[in-house]
């Protein structure tokens, strides 16, 4: 003679391994497919040029990864209103019009 309780333990038992695992891979796929982080240290260096003393312009511009990046040619003042806007801080600047915001 059978025991009744057996078949509906193992169907039990197969549906909740079934689910667990689809949980498990639910969170995995998630994670693997997730766009990466941003640095937490993100980087703009800047360097301006005035022509004929007015209107200040970006020469030149580096950005590390997930930093904003700068034309060449844009206006440095609102470069520098942009960044600072966005939780940038100023590092360094130099006598040159060298800008290094960090965030």
């Amino acid at each position: 003679m059978k025991n009744p309780k057996r078949p509906a333990t193992i169907a039990a038992l197969i549906i909740g391994l079934t689910v667990g695992f689809g949980l498990l891979f639910d969170r995995t796929t998630q994670k693997a497919m997730a766009a990466p982080e941003a640095p937490q240290n993100a980087v703009v260096v800047l360097e301006g040029f005035s022509l004929s003393g007015v209107n200040f312009q970006v020469s030149a511009s580096d950005s590390s990864a997930g930093a904003p990046t700068i034309a060449s040619g844009s206006s440095l003042a609102q470069a520098l209103a942009d960044l600072l806007a966005a939780g940038f801080r100023t590092q360094h600047i130099d006598d040159r019009l060298t800008y290094t915001l960090v965030r």
